[in-house]
């Protein structure tokens, strides 16, 4: 009896257990959302962007299907062969936009109350949809092969960097939101932690300084960008063209930025560097203007104060986070091994093949090399520097041993004087008049000199005290005329001496 009890107790709790595991349904659409929210936002503005263009050039809307996993598979920095001509440079802007968007996805989708296997469902959802959209693509490419010459890229390479791209994506969203529990509470060593925010600031200020790099290029070839604009004819051809130099200026910041750290950028034949120029054949794109038209110049050594300021800040930083110049030193050359690395990873995928305008590229192993020496020898310098003026004792000031003036005070009695108000007198002149003949005469006999008068009580203590060796003072007190008794009682008293 106790052995079938138990088994249907076994049977109540086993289909419980199997619903316990899986997702609740407010959980399966949050899990969806992250899967295809991002990408079902690609392929829409995807696919807007080649109507708009198939129409605008009044063409048939046969190859738009092929259009858009075309687009899809360059978002995510998968070479393509088009007719033949391979097109392996992919603008890193729309790539930029889409890590965002899935990092800022992950987050909201991830707090810090979030179990472990919640966490693992977010981050696999994040990959599986986007792979899952890379499988339709690559249907959809093989099929529009035969129509635009859309060659299917490689299944293998396909899939690897569109989980390449949004694993790095889903990774930062994550550790922005479970940074405590990720970090904090694994017991990361203190040290280590510090490290995170002179590595993003050292990021943002090359960023800012490849920037500004471009800009100051752009503005010494304005014609020769002008000139180009100028090919496309008309409105659509020429708003075409800028947003194609909008889509790649991340590449060309890339490429503006390994230059200045002395490595070289090359476009097929063309290369630029510090110290030298190689011309060559250059697609209608007006951000290309930033190559220079003749040889090197001696200004261009100005483009050092990037890597430069970027190792003093560096540096600075790190040393004011430790006391300890071994571990200010130690910190600095980290933060520089990954940002070269980081450096390295941007000039491989920000280049690539072009067709016949040849291969798009930076020197990648100096670009990341010359990035960390950079970095490493003037942020250790600098850290140093740092450390030696904090250790160092402030000399003691004679201003701070001499004692403070006195400043004089003003007696007690004559402030209370000069702040006590001014009473209005309620009295007519006439009764003032009358007061003042209570007392006519007061002669004084002798007087002590250089004695101050304090008050009437005190002159009059002093006169009695003294009135055994001094000579009597006489006064003569008129009184005015009274009436009736008190006058009688008056005349009998008697002068008062």
């Amino acid at each position: 009896m106790s052995d079938l009890l138990n088994r249907d107790t076994r049977r109540a709790a086993g289909p419980t257990a199997r619903v316990g595991t899986g997702p609740s349904p407010d959980q399966s659409r949050m899990l969806a959302a992250v899967a295809f929210k991002t990408s079902g936002l690609v392929v829409v503005i995807a696919t807007t962007l080649v109507l708009i263009t198939l129409v605008s050039v009044n063409s048939d809307l046969t190859g738009t299907l092929g259009a858009i996993a075309a687009s899809w598979f360059a978002v995510h920095l998968v070479p393509l062969s088009i007719g033949g001509t391979s097109l392996g440079v992919a603008p890193l802007l729309p790539t930029v936009i889409v890590g965002w968007s899935v990092a800022r996805t992950v987050h909201h989708a991830v707090h810090t109350a979030t179990d472990t296997r919640m966490v693992r469902w977010v981050v696999a959802a994040s990959i599986a949809g986007p792979l899952a959209v890379t499988a339709v693509a690559l249907a959809v490419a093989k099929d529009a092969s035969a129509v635009i010459g859309l060659s299917s890229p490689n299944a293998l390479v396909a899939f690897a960097w569109v989980a390449g791209v949004h694993a790095a994506a889903s990774g930062m969203g994550l550790l922005s939101a479970r940074w405590d529990s990720l970090v904090v509470r694994r017991g990361l060593p203190d040290w280590v932690r510090a490290l995170v925010a002179p590595s993003v600031r050292v990021l943002s200020l090359l960023a800012a300084g490849g920037g500004t790099v471009v800009l100051f290029a752009l503005l010494a070839s304005w014609q020769t960008a002008g000139s180009l604009l100028e090919r496309g004819h008309d409105v659509v051809g020429m708003l075409g063209l800028t947003v194609l130099s909008i889509l790649y200026l991340p590449n060309v910041l890339v490429g503006a930025l390994a230059v200045a750290t002395g490595s070289t950028a090359g476009f097929g034949d063309a290369a630029v560097s510090l110290f030298s120029t190689t011309g060559g054949p250059l697609p209608p794109l007006p951000i290309l203007a930033v190559f220079p038209d003749g040889p090197a110049q001696a200004i261009w050594a100005v483009m050092l104060v990037v890597p430069i300021g970027a190792g003093l800040l560096l540096g600075r930083d790190c040393a004011i986070r430790s006391v300890d110049v071994q571990v200010a030193l130690s910190s600095v050359w980290v933060i520089a091994a990954a940002v070269g690395s980081l450096a390295a990873v941007l000039g491989y995928v920000a280049g690539g093949n072009l067709g016949t305008f040849g291969t798009v590229e930076v020197t990648v192993w100096s670009f990341g090399l010359l990035t960390f020496a950079w970095l490493g020898v003037i942020g250790s310098v600098s850290a140093a520097v740092v450390v030696w003026r904090r250790a160092e004792p402030e000399p003691a000031t004679e201003d701070s041993t001499e004692p403070a003036a006195e400043e004089p005070v003003e007696p007690t009695a004559a402030v209370a004087i000069e702040a006590a108000p001014t009473e209005p007198s309620d009295t007519e002149p006439s009764e003032v008049v009358a007061e003042s003949e209570d007392v006519v005469e007061a002669e004084v006999v002798d007087e002590v000199p250089g004695e101050p008068v304090e008050s009437h009580t005190a002159e009059a203590t002093e006169s009695s005290a003294k009135s055994g060796t001094d000579e009597p003072l006489e006064a003569e007190i008129v009184a005015p005329p009274v009436d009736g008794d008190e006058a009688s009682s008056s005349t009998q008293d008697g002068p008062a001496r």
